[in-house]
């Protein structure tokens, strides 16, 4: 079995949430959408094809942090457009700047349309995520046992980022690397490790800089509440498999472990990784059980997926 865990699915009944307007790619030509997101027909014909069985399905990241009618409107449209089909599983949309408000609406989705966790933002419009105002998020995250699948957006730099699509090809893991950095040094997994993060796009650039943080911090360099090394907290996180490079993957696997990676196709975007199950099995030195680990075991249990 092959769990995609990153797809992104805006259904047809919120396609004027584009924004460009309905059928349009909001991001110009340079981002190169594959297919229509909101077409299930044509996604399921591309997860046969490339032998996926499952997707994991969050809303486009441009409405994450939306207002809260707006997010569950788009929960509450995934759910009836998924309704009865064994082929996806829904993550909600939460409107992370009212954390009370989004810790309820988690727990709607969870326990009301049978989603298994929640797309996140790496920043909730421009404030780091270890802000202690999230708390109540965080707390409901454990409380029902669901993951939060993290992705980024509205990247920092965009003033320098503007050409050759570097928004996206250097703006997208650096931000990433800066959320994790918030969770680690401001203390998030320290105080609740029960806190499960799934990083997109291989964690970005954090596995190559986990070895700087721990320099810094042993150093005495960087002013945190955390009394353990970094390397502590950033091996309870979770990472998709979306490096577009096997040896870039191999040194993710071997960094992070075999049991903290899973499939992530970036479905509908050009920018994605359409045959990522290549990918696993191109990887030297693992075993069937191993690659068996990251194209489905992995994702079962960190979601709680009842197959």
């Amino acid at each position: 079995m092959r769990i995609d865990v990153h797809a992104h699915f805006l259904p047809e009944s919120c396609s004027d949430l584009m924004p460009s307007g309905p059928g349009r790619n909001p991001f110009g030509p340079a981002a190169n959408l594959k297919d229509d997101p909101s077409n299930l027909d044509a996604r399921l014909r591309a997860m046969d094809e490339r032998g996926v069985d499952i997707q994991l399905v969050s809303g486009p990241n441009w409405l994450q942090n939306a207002d809260p009618a707006q997010c569950r409107r788009l929960n509450d449209a995934v759910a009836e457009a998924i309704d009865g089909s064994d082929r996806f599983i829904g993550l909600a949309s939460v409107p992370m700047q009212e954390p009370e408000t989004a810790a309820a609406e988690l727990e709607r989705c969870v326990k009301e349309l049978g989603f298994r966790g929640l797309e996140m933002l790496t920043h909730v419009n421009g404030e780091n995520l270890d802000g202690s105002r999230f708390a109540p998020l965080y707390r409901k995250m454990e409380e029902l046992d669901v993951p939060a699948f993290m992705h980024p957006n509205n990247v920092l730099g965009a003033d320098r980022l503007g050409s050759y699509f570097l928004n996206n090809l250097i703006g997208n893991p650096t931000d990433t690397s800066v959320a994790v950095a918030s969770l680690i040094f401001g203390g998030i997994l320290a105080e609740m490790p029960g806190l499960k993060f799934v990083l997109s796009h291989g964690g970005g650039t954090s596995p190559l800089l986990r070895g700087r943080w721990e320099h810094g911090w042993r150093q005495g360099l960087v002013e945190t509440p955390i009394t353990r090394p970094p390397s502590e907290y950033f091996k309870l996180l979770y990472f998709d498999t979306i490096t577009h490079s096997v040896p870039a993957l191999n040194y993710l696997v071997e960094t992070v472990g075999v049991e903290r990676v899973m499939l992530g196709s970036d479905y509908p975007f050009g920018m994605g990784d359409y045959a990522p199950a290549e990918a696993v099995a191109a990887l030297p030195h693992l075993s069937d059980a191993e690659r068996e680990a990251i194209n489905s075991e992995n994702a079962i249990r960190v979601f709680g997926l009842d197959l």
